[in-house]
């Protein structure tokens, strides 16, 4: 569980559980991640009856969405991918994790052979049996260079192919190169979604999974539909007969879709959008505490960026509290460019909230070759709420430094084809993951998504530590220090974790928010 800060004992070894998993008969606990089960306040409970259609509308369609669950990674996607696959576990708000198709899962003594057996009498939606077969074909394909998962470098980092052994239809083993106390952890997300063996193209006739629905219709960038899963091994499971989701980019646009009743769910909404919701009687405001980051992202292989004393000088140039206020009205918490936030095991102990320090900024300029300040471009789009509000309100606060910032608003739908992991300077976001993921995703020296480009093989090294070790104090202690390093050398300027915010409307019980799939409609229905 966690508090009002997130404070979460994510690093918690599962090592330790290994006694309670063996044997173990585990279904969905949902753990409740700030307003995780979302209902309509002071409504009475209703009893869930199955039937209708959610419409949802979402402002973060592109071209790049995926119906491979291997290579989701877009807002969008990653709604879609966790209703249409499951996994064997799954991560849930908190760090924690809950079962799904696995039944219980444990570990040999070192942590370095993982054995999963699945429930029984699993199928695909299609009606055809889902066995380990596909669970080891499944894995392959993250495995594989060829299919460009974001979560191919970490995995093989830790398991080849030749590891993952099919003990019977029912129970499979994965041995390890070497102990990794973090495998189910790493697992547990979304690129790790069970396809049928031998899909090698993601269509709509193709894109068979064993989630709550299956997929009808998908046009990337504009919108999907999908159907109840009658095969679900979830008894009675899904409510709903379906979902439709379109994309609508203008803001007045998607809270007019909500509050006529044409949408019974939009996200993301801003702090602005949020008190219209608020104010209407038709529907609320769904809050996913800590779950996200938006932040400024400076390459450093890129000039003026190559320059260790600019990217100093900007994330000293920064108001922290300002831009929370101005940009989410203070939806969120302080951090100093790291993605976790204070309060958790793994922040560093003596990093704080750096204050805003102009002097210092202009000092490092100066020293930099700047004397007289620095022009600086910043690349933004209208693809999630906030972004642009937050490329301006960035430029205003570190313009008394010196350091004059020109917005460049580029198209939502190419944004994260053509500016992201291009362009020197932009606006980025990314979901809350385990401290190790985000790590690996973003800081390793060969990370997932190539942003700022650290390069310090001291992350490596603690990484692979961490992974070894079954000390969940060695553990965090080891993680503080990675964190530390970003603070000081990465070119990410992190100043809040963001709460994600949703609109709802009073019809419709049960949704619950996620900071990993973003929403879960698994047990939803309308009254």
């Amino acid at each position: 569980m966690s508090d009002r800060n997130g404070t979460t004992q994510f690093a918690i070894s599962p090592l330790k559980r290994r006694t309670m998993l063996r044997g173990a008969v585990a279904g969905i606990a949902v753990m409740a991640f700030g307003g995780g089960l979302v209902r309509q306040a002071n409504a009475q409970e209703a009893t869930p009856k199955k039937g209708g259609t959610l419409n949802m509308a979402y402002t973060s369609g592109t071209v790049r969405e995926s119906l491979d669950p291997a290579r989701a990674s877009m807002g969008n996607d990653t709604i879609y991918c966790a209703h249409i696959y499951d996994r064997l576990i799954r991560l849930e708000n908190g760090f924690a994790i809950s079962n799904q198709l696995a039944e219980n899962y444990s570990s040999n003594e070192a942590g370095s052979a993982w054995t999963f057996v699945l429930r029984e009498g699993l199928s695909f939606s299609d009606g055809t049996p889902l066995t380990t077969a596909d669970v080891a074909y499944s894995f392959a394909r993250v495995l594989d260079p060829a299919t460009a998962s974001p979560s191919q470098a970490s995995l093989a980092q830790t398991l080849d192919p030749q590891g993952i052994q099919v003990v019977d239809d029912r129970t499979i083993t994965f041995n390890l190169k070497e102990p990794n106390s973090q495998f189910p952890l790493q697992i547990a997300a979304r690129n790790f979604a069970i396809v049928k063996k031998g899909t090698s193209e993601f269509t709509v006739e193709t894109a068979i999974g064993s989630g709550p629905f299956r997929l009808t219709s998908f046009a990337p960038g504009e919108s999907w539909e999908m159907v109840r899963n009658e095969h679900y091994w979830r008894p009675n499971l899904p409510y709903l007969d379906g979902i439709r989701q379109v994309n609508i980019v203008e803001s007045a646009t998607l809270i007019q879709s909500l509050l006529s009743g044409n949408s019974n769910v939009i996200g993301q909404v801003g702090p602005a959008q949020a008190q219209l919701i608020e104010a209407s009687d038709k529907a609320h405001v769904a809050v996913s505490e800590n779950s996200a980051f938006m932040y400024v992202v400076m390459d450093l292989t890129q000039a003026p960026f190559d320059d260790p004393r600019v990217v100093r000088a900007i994330k000293l140039a920064v108001d922290r509290q300002a831009l929370l206020n101005v940009v989410f009205q203070g939806y969120g918490t302080l951090t100093s460019d790291v993605h976790i936030w204070p309060g958790h095991p793994t922040y560093p102990e003596n990093l704080g909230i750096r204050a805003q320090d102009l002097a210092q900024a202009k000092a490092l300029l100066e020293e930099a070759g700047h004397p007289n300040g620095i022009e600086l471009e910043l690349f933004t789009s209208p693809s999630l709420s906030g972004m642009v509000e937050l490329a301006t309100a960035f430029a205003e606060i570190v313009r008394p430094a010196g350091i004059n910032v020109t917005i460049r608003q580029e198209n939502a739908g190419t944004y994260w084809s053509q500016i992201w992991q291009v362009k020197p300077m932009y606006v980025s976001y990314s979901q809350a993951r385990p401290p190790v993921t985000m790590l690996s995703n973003l800081y390793a020296t060969k990370p997932a998504f190539a942003e700022t480009k650290l390069n310090n093989p001291e992350i490596d090294r603690i990484l692979g530590d961490v992974r070894t070790s079954l000390d969940v104090d060695k553990q965090n202690a080891l993680l503080r220090k990675a964190w530390q390093i970003v603070a000081d050398e990465s070119g990410s300027s992190v100043a809040f974790s963001l709460n994600v915010l949703w609109g709802m409307s009073n019809n419709i019980r049960d949704v619950r928010t996620h900071s990993g799939d973003n929403l879960q409609f698994h047990d939803a229905y309308f009254v």
